[in-house]
């Protein structure tokens, strides 16, 4: 049989060896980039690392997903239309003006075109007019008072072809990868910007070889016409105009916006080596690290609140056990009080003559001197009497208050001393995920985590331990209101 001495031997070897083997397993090596690794590290418990190499490959690839923004203005079409028809229309006027002018205001007829005035009508037109207007094809459609629609209509219909797709700026066309969509984003006006949300909701995506350049559309008007009416073509194509408009900037904030929160993660499950001896630290083996040394602190101050809290239980257990003895002091010195009020004085009484008593042993009776002198001794005894019984109520009833305000003091400085060690043990754990370069948004995560689980143990404690746990809410809560602020103005 185990002898109670001999559980307390094994107790202390088992301690014993497991305390140096938690140092050394908690004091984790600073390894660089590049160092070698004296011995094995192996993880007690799960880690999910950031895999540095496989998340920049990953990011490539998502990037390249990401489609070329490009604003387009739909109305631009009909404008170049508008454009087209109010230049034929204007043309018509001017001519028929000068041609009028020119037959000395009789109305013209189809053979005064062949005359030397309407000849140089003609000439005068074709240099006021836009360049390539095909005035020889239209002067005697005016001249007969026939409508020009159909032949506009024949200038409108390649025009409309082309400006349905959208057409940049020559200068920006090499801005558009061949090997990424494009996004085509409606916009009322060129310096009008979608908002972030836009960009992802919506929008239209085409391959890029759908957008051309401003030269290559024109080209594509001329080429709607055949022989012989290329100055038509020409005509035509110079109101093509540019209807689109690459922004490489709306690009990058959709990219960044796609490509937040994306990482490959490493799994490492409780027990597993994460670095063996001998391997060269690279960057995934320095994440690891980093992820453990992070672990760790955040055990650590888990288990120093712990033992704050558990300190804090024998503090309030004490507490109680100090004002229980006092209370049942006072109860004992308070039934001693009233019992010595209750109880009746001593008083002095003459002594009669007894006439039995032979007369040489009978004693006179007092006088009236002797029964003054009586009476003032008497009264002198109970003065003295109540004034060492009110020294005495006073003096213990100081005492009382003393240790009273002595226990109330020094339990309130305990508190106040836990709630500073609260917060210097937060601001060394701010530091610490500084210098381990934490991303903020795990840092939040964590600040979180921890205040829900204080929250539940505030909700399970009794009423000794709430103004602790309270307070390590608070200090939590502080940290994390400014990890937000942080995150939010990068």
């Amino acid at each position: 049989m185990i002898t109670p001495r001999a559980w307390t031997a094994i107790t202390v070897l088992a301690a014993a060896l497991v305390l140096p083997l938690h140092s050394a397993h908690a004091a984790l090596p600073d390894y660089k980039l590049g160092d070698v690794a004296r011995e094995d590290i192996i993880t007690p418990v799960r880690l999910l690392v950031v895999n540095p190499d496989a998340t920049e490959a990953l990011k490539q690839k998502v990037a390249l997903q990401v489609p070329f923004i490009v604003r387009r203005t739909p109305q631009s079409a009909d404008e170049a239309e508008q454009d087209l028809r109010q230049s034929i229309a204007t043309a018509r006027t001017k001519f028929m003006a000068a041609l009028q002018g020119a037959v000395r205001g009789r109305v013209p007829s189809v053979a005064d075109l062949d005359t030397p005035a309407g000849t140089s009508v003609i000439q005068a037109m074709g240099r006021e007019s836009p360049q390539d207007l095909p005035i020889d094809k239209l002067a005697p459609l005016w001249v007969l008072g026939v409508s020009d629609q159909p032949f506009v209509e024949s200038l409108l219909r390649p025009l409309r072809e082309v400006m349905a797709q959208p057409v940049v700026g020559n200068k920006t066309e090499s801005q558009l990868p061949a090997n990424q969509s494009v996004r085509l984003i409606s916009v009322k006006s060129a310096s009008e910007r979608p908002t972030a949300l836009e960009l992802e909701d919506t929008g239209v995506t085409v391959s890029a070889g759908k957008v051309i350049s401003l030269w290559r559309a024109r080209r594509l008007v001329e080429t709607r016409f055949p022989a012989g009416q290329e100055q038509m073509g020409r005509f035509a194509g110079s109101f093509v105009r540019v209807s689109a408009y690459s922004d490489a900037g709306l690009t990058a904030i959709l990219r960044d916006h796609r490509l937040e929160g994306v990482a490959a993660n490493d799994t490492y499950e409780a027990a597993q080596v994460i670095v063996r001896k001998g391997q060269t630290i690279d960057r995934k083996a320095l994440n690891a690290l980093a992820v453990l040394r992070e672990k760790s602190l955040i055990g650590t101050l888990q288990t120093k609140l712990e033992q704050e809290q558990s300190v804090a239980g024998q503090i309030a257990k004490q507490t109680l056990w100090i004002a229980g003895g006092l209370g049942v002091v006072g109860l004992a010195l308070i039934l001693i009080f009233w019992r010595l009020r209750t109880r009746p004085a001593p008083m002095l009484l003459p002594v009669l003559e007894n006439p039995a008593l032979p007369g040489s042993e009978q004693k006179a009776l007092p006088g009236d001197a002797g029964e003054d002198e009586w009476r003032s001794r008497a009264l002198l005894a109970e003065g003295k009497a109540e004034r060492a019984h009110a020294a005495i109520r006073s003096g213990t009833l100081g005492w009382m208050r003393e240790k009273i305000f002595q226990t109330l003091f020094r339990q309130r400085a305990e508190l106040l001393s836990v709630q500073q060690k609260a917060e210097a043990e937060m601001h060394e754990l701010e530091q610490r995920l500084e210098q381990l370069h934490t991303p903020l948004q795990e840092r939040i995560s964590a600040y979180e985590k921890r205040i829900a689980e204080l929250e539940k143990e505030l909700a399970a404690k009794g009423e000794e331990n709430r103004e602790l746990i309270g307070a390590r809410i608070n200090v939590a809560k502080q940290q994390l209101s400014l990890e937000r602020e942080r995150f939010a103005t990068n």
